[in-house]
């Protein structure tokens, strides 16, 4: 557990120390949403949540790539290796550590998503937030799985969003979004649809860190 605080606070002095990834990601989701905002004319198409996961899971995506490649450019995952860090511990504390920074991002765009479109979720605003913070879970596990294998090959940050996106979009996001568009639409599917992304979340955390044991 030590090992994976460390690395935790390890990640986050890092990009905070430069704020990089963070400020790009930001201003890459701000420009995706000012986008749909003005090139969608009927309000029937921004009705549910799906412009604002195709802006966490584009921008997320990307910042766990930079910190990836970040890491491999400065020979620290090779370093890390090779210390006495088991596999599923270096895992889960990249993983912990990207997590800590897709929730900022994640928060930056939900409040850009709500000034910008309106607050569509109501009374239920907070437990929306929630659903994101959740999501980015899924997100950061199968974002670090799929950069750890791709990064390190040319052209890894493409590799890793093809590897990445199939997976996340008919799981986690496709969980997401029902649990969003539930509340906006004030369905009774809220409960199910949260009970799969949590079912995900678990089995991409948990395979993901007994994938990276027996990879070695």
């Amino acid at each position: 557990m030590n090992s994976i605080i460390v690395l935790i606070k390890k990640e986050l002095k890092i990009e905070f120390r430069s704020l990089q990834g963070i400020v790009a990601s930001c201003m890459l989701s701000f420009m995706i949403l000012m986008s749909f905002k003005f090139s969608i004319v009927t309000n029937s198409l921004i009705t549910g949540s799906g412009i604002l996961w195709a802006s966490i899971l584009l921008t997320g995506l990307g910042l766990i790539t930079h910190i990836s490649t970040r890491e491999v450019e400065r020979g620290t995952l090779d370093i890390l290796k090779l210390s006495s860090i088991s596999r599923y511990q270096l895992f889960l504390g990249r993983m912990f550590g990207s997590l800590a920074l897709l929730w900022v991002l994640s928060s930056v765009i939900f409040v850009l998503y709500v000034v910008i479109f309106e607050n569509q979720f109501g009374n239920d605003l907070f437990l929306a937030y929630l659903v994101v913070l959740f999501g980015c879970i899924g997100l950061s596990a199968v974002g670090i799985l799929a950069a750890s294998s791709a990064t390190p090959l040319h052209g890894g940050w493409m590799i890793t969003s093809l590897f990445a996106i199939p997976i996340l979009l008919f799981t986690v996001i496709e969980a997401a979004i029902r649990c969003t568009d539930s509340l906006i639409t004030g369905s009774s599917n809220f409960e199910l649809a949260f009970m799969l992304l949590v079912l995900y979340n678990a089995v991409f955390v948990f395979g993901g860190a007994w994938l990276s044991e027996i990879s070695e």
